[in-house]
């Protein structure tokens, strides 16, 4: 009983509503209200119209029970992994979703989709919702928090999926109201076949909005599996070909002493970071900056002489001026930062497609450069999580030179997001959408949701 999986097992299975202090019942229910908008997006998006031709085509002939209701304006049904995948999807499409520094992922868009779907299913109400998530968002943080920053910088695993698959199996063993052994072994089969590369940051594929379904596919076979008896290994976390030793970085850093520090004391979501911009988040302090430069000096496009992005090894990656996907250009240092200067904000996918075309984005973009520099390397080093850190120098034609230095971008645990920012933001990803008729009451719905003994109405908008 020493081994982590059953400590973090035990963890899960023993934790009730009533054990939640106020901060950590108030951010369950804004992960699941910021996941819920950025699905509602996806719905509706560009891209959705590639998910549900896959939902279309994922039984393949076969015939399957249709239980699960997919959100649209009509009652449809399809069934329960295709409803999770597929939502898992639409709510990565923004690049909007919530993260967790720590980790270096991003928890909401893969879990909540899965949530609200095994909440219908289980007809569990408000109460056990807030209480799933807390859980599992812990499970991802912590597994996070041991294996990275070195794991993405060094080896390039996406935590969404290789933490996301072992947190999906703990949040699905909540709901259905699993033991703690069975927890333990759905959990360690999920940590035997949990992965998920970066690669499609380099050039701007599509498999960044994948990795959280692929890991709530994962927990939800692991959980069938050991619902069926079979198990998962007791060093599933800490043995010799355990998961940290698959996962740590190139340079064998790994600290697992915090996974099991304060557990049910110290709840993770509560440092749950949103995000304002629809891009990488590596990118943010440097838009964060551009955006008060903008607003403190009046700057405009065809005023700006030059733009150098000065930060570390891990943002200069992201140096790319002329990205050829959508996907690809939330991953550009030089195109978001255009985009911003130009119209203000970075918060759209149709922004970013109808600005391809734009000759002064296009022109802005080659007077922007990303500079490697020492003293934020060193920052960096010092400060692993703040791994957007960004110093950014403006020049304009009249020869002023403006500087700022942005450490952690808005909306982290530093700088968080409250309920009235949060409106804001999901009344923009729900605009244009036939979820903008019923917003007020959807939130309402969503802020209140520790009354609701039905979560059935999310579905229909």
């Amino acid at each position: 009983m020493d081994y982590l999986i059953y400590g973090l097992a035990e963890y899960v299975v023993n934790l009730s509503y009533g054990d939640l202090p106020e901060t950590a019942v108030e951010a369950g229910k804004q992960v699941i209200l910021d996941s819920y908008g950025n699905l509602v997006f996806g719905r509706y998006c560009e891209t959705s119209e590639k998910i549900l031709k896959y939902a279309e085509l994922s039984d393949f002939g076969m015939k399957k029970e249709k239980s699960a209701s997919f959100i649209g304006e009509e009652e449809i049904f399809t069934d329960c992994e295709t409803a999770v995948f597929a939502h898992t999807m639409m709510a990565r499409c923004a690049d909007l979703d919530d993260g967790y520094r720590h980790a270096m992922g991003h928890p909401g868009s893969g879990l909540v989709p899965l949530l609200l779907t095994m909440a219908q299913q289980y007809k569990k109400d408000g109460k056990e919702m807030i209480t799933s998530v807390v859980a599992a968002y812990d499970i991802y943080a912590r597994l996070g928090e041991a294996v990275n920053p070195y794991m993405y910088r060094e080896r390039g695993f996406d935590a969404t999926g290789v933490c996301g698959a072992v947190a999906a199996a703990a949040l699905i063993s909540k709901i259905i109201g699993a033991d703690a052994e069975r927890t333990k072994n759905a959990m360690g089969i999920a940590s035997l076949f949990t992965g998920g590369l970066i690669e499609y940051q380099n050039d701007g594929t599509s498999g960044k909005i994948m990795c959280g379904g692929w890991a709530a596919l994962t927990g939800i076979r692991a959980v069938r599996l050991a619902s069926c008896g079979f198990t998962g290994p007791d060093a599933a976390l800490e043995g010799k070909y355990g998961f940290f030793q698959a996962f740590k970085g190139t340079s064998g850093h790994c600290e697992t002493d915090h996974v099991m520090s304060n557990l049910g004391k110290d709840f993770k979501i509560t440092e749950i970071y949103f995000k304002r911009h629809a891009c990488q988040r590596g990118l943010h302090a440097v838009l964060d900056a551009i955006l008060e430069l903008r607003e403190s000096y009046a700057l405009t496009p065809e005023l700006v002489k030059t733009i150098d992005i000065r930060t570390s090894s891990f943002v200069h990656r992201l140096s790319n001026p002329f990205p050829r996907t959508a996907v690809g250009a939330q991953a550009s240092a030089q195109f978001t930062s255009a985009v911003a200067l130009k119209y203000g904000r970075m918060d759209s996918e149709t922004l970013i497609v109808n600005s391809f075309n734009d000759n002064e984005i296009q022109s802005l973009v080659k007077r922007i450069t990303v500079t490697k520099d020492d003293e934020v390397e060193e920052y960096l080093d010092k400060n692993p999580t703040h791994f957007c850190a960004a110093k950014v120098i403006l020049e304009t034609y009249s020869g002023c030179i403006y500087k700022k230095w942005v450490p952690v971008p808005l909306g982290d645990v530093e700088t968080p997001f409250n309920w009235d920012m949060l409106k804001v933001k999901f009344d923009h990803l729900v605009a244009g959408t036939p979820g903008e008729k019923t917003k007020n009451e959807k939130y309402a719905l969503l802020k209140n949701l520790e009354k609701v003994s039905d979560i059935s109405a999310v579905f229909r908008l």
